[in-house]
């Protein structure tokens, strides 16, 4: 009750006639080209491509997504605020809201947890219930080491209950206080890593759990604000910022490099993922509304497309890949020191394959029926594969270990 309390007076006196048109979101093919790279680099980093320190970036592409998904569900709330305050529902978008994010992460996820069990996955069959209950960051953070089989549940868990609060975020505030609140959860986050560092708390426990990673999710909805608000097309037309941005940004990206080589116990770590985010944010804000068009095309090229849009497949399943599939090409001479090229292209075909079919077969069906709920028209039994339906969100996966 306190919660419908609080969103309905927020509702009342700060949606204003222009914030009642619709908020939209336009889809970008580039986009899904950066989750593809930032996909790559997640499992060349766990396929254990031997990189320099300098470029090995899991870490970085797992704070992407999370961005990403900051922004996305932001400006999903607002049209879920939009339809509150315009309609007689009162409280049925919020529940569609939920519903439709169950539908989009649930099948797949599930479908993998069934598959770690039933192909004997020792570690999803005695922690079941932490993994199927979102749980596995809080439970990872707990033990103080990473699990490996099931290590890359840990994002999952953190974008589900970020899915699950940020709407009393978004929806209980008046707008006004957004900005501040998005500035607040960002110096949070910091604090809490810092906390984590100086108490001697595992390291686990300030990457894995929910309060470590709220800035990023944060910096995603700063940046869906400033673009709702028109900031950032003004800041794009800016001779001076646009110059300086990039140089900032790239120095950023260095420095987080450069930041994640200290020891443990380093208290300058934390700032790690704060710079981070400060790249990441250019990044996502420059492929809205300022991306060159060679660069736009180069990632918009179908392959990167297709990848970028199965990538939340290819997170889920290639952990369980690995695990099964490496201990059988040790024997044809294939192993993290003898042919590892020829392993990671043989790990890499099958994630992609696993992942294409689990898009065409599972995920799609599921989203041509969140998307005629979404439309207004009575759910249908699940279909078979249509062509693709609305875009979403892709997911996080884990740093390295």
């Amino acid at each position: 009750m306190e919660i419908s309390s609080a969103i309905t007076p927020a509702l009342k006196s700060e949606v204003s006639p222009r914030q009642k048109e619709q908020v939209k979101s336009t889809y970008h093919p580039h986009l899904d080209g950066l989750r593809a790279l930032a996909i790559l680099g997640i499992l060349f980093e766990h396929f254990d491509l031997q990189l320099p320190a300098m470029f090995r970036c899991g870490p970085l592409c797992v704070r992407f997504f999370f961005v990403l998904t900051g922004y996305f569900i932001t400006l999903s709330l607002w049209r879920v605020q939009r339809e509150m305050a315009d309609s007689d529902e009162r409280y049925m978008p919020l529940g569609r809201y939920y519903v439709a994010r169950l539908l989009r992460t649930g099948p797949p996820f599930y479908l993998s947890l069934l598959l770690g069990a039933v192909f004997g996955i020792e570690e999803v069959r005695t922690n079941f219930f932490w993994l199927a209950t979102f749980q596995a960051n809080n439970y990872i953070a707990w033990l103080g080491y990473w699990p490996d089989a099931i290590s890359h549940y840990w994002s999952l868990a953190v974008q589900e209950q970020f899915y699950f609060l940020w709407p009393l975020v978004v929806l209980a505030m008046p707008r006004r206080w957004f900005l501040p609140m998005m500035a607040a959860f960002i110096v949070f986050g910091l604090g809490f890593r810092m906390f984590c560092i100086l108490g001697n708390t595992t390291t686990l426990a300030r990457w894995v759990t929910l309060f470590g990673c709220v800035d990023s999710f944060a910096v995603g909805g700063l940046v869906a604000y400033l673009g709702q608000s028109q900031i950032l097309a003004r800041m794009w037309q800016s001779k001076t910022l646009l110059f300086a941005m990039p140089l900032i940004a790239c120095a950023c990206f260095f420095l987080g490099r450069a930041l994640m080589t200290l020891p443990e116990g380093n208290v300058w770590l934390a700032l790690t993922e704060e710079v981070d985010a400060v790249f990441l944010a250019w990044v996502l804000a420059a492929s809205l509304t300022g991306m060159k068009a060679g660069y736009a095309r180069v990632l918009s090229w179908a392959p990167l497309v297709y990848m970028g849009k199965i990538s939340y497949g290819i997170y889920v399943y290639h952990v369980f890949i690995i695990v099964l599939v490496s201990p059988l090409l040790v024997p044809y001479g294939m192993s993290e020191d003898h042919n590892a090229f020829g392993r990671i292209a043989i790990l890499l075909a099958l994630t992609l394959a696993v992942s294409s079919l689990s898009w065409h077969w599972v995920e799609q069906p599921f989203l041509a029926w969140k998307k005629a709920m979404a439309s207004g028209h009575k759910p249908i039994p699940i279909p078979l594969p249509i062509p693709e339906a609305t875009r979403e969100i892709s997911f996080a996966s884990q740093p390295s270990a």
